[in-house]
């Protein structure tokens, strides 16, 4: 079909890593070692509240994810990694949508499309750091953000 194109409610602007912090045991058992396939990856997940910017063509959402790790070495017997990541996304929409569909899109579906961003930059600094068998697993993160009691507030200042 000639000139259509599906447009979506709601529009993926761009995402920031606001901030890594990544340490590693400075050992020499640690450091010299090649394998780390007895690792146990420990991780946790939060959500943000959602900030909701109104502008006269359309409104605008900044929402994020925060992972933080922990890798256990079993052979070892001890920690030798911790880590923790925050990505925010900003998205738009122009639309007008009821309060439901807002909500699905920006506490749930939102988290999720920032999701693969983290994990892939997370896979990227451990395997820089000598882990190239740890890749965090897939989450359902919608099914995940549905049990939280996440909010959209409105921002103080509108963006100009």
């Amino acid at each position: 079909m000639a000139g259509s194109s599906i447009k979506s409610e709601i529009q993926f602007e761009s995402y920031k890593l606001d901030s890594i912090s990544f340490n590693l045991v400075p050992e020499v058992t640690v450091l010299a070692k090649k394998e780390h396939a007895n690792c146990e990856v420990r991780y946790q997940f939060a959500f943000r509240h959602a900030l909701r910017f109104k502008e006269a063509a359309k409104t605008s959402y900044v929402t994020g994810l925060k992972i933080d790790l922990s890798i256990f070495d079993k052979d070892l017997n001890m920690q030798i990694a911790t880590g923790s990541f925050v990505i925010t996304g900003l998205f738009s929409s122009t639309g007008q949508f009821t309060k439901e569909i807002e909500e699905k899109l920006i506490k749930l579906q939102a988290p999720t499309i920032l999701f693969p961003y983290i994990r892939a930059s997370i896979s990227l600094i451990l395997t820089s750091a000598g882990f190239s068998t740890i890749i965090l697993p897939l989450i359902n993160v919608a099914e995940t953000a549905k049990s939280l009691n996440l909010k959209i507030e409105d921002a103080p200042v509108s963006i100009q």
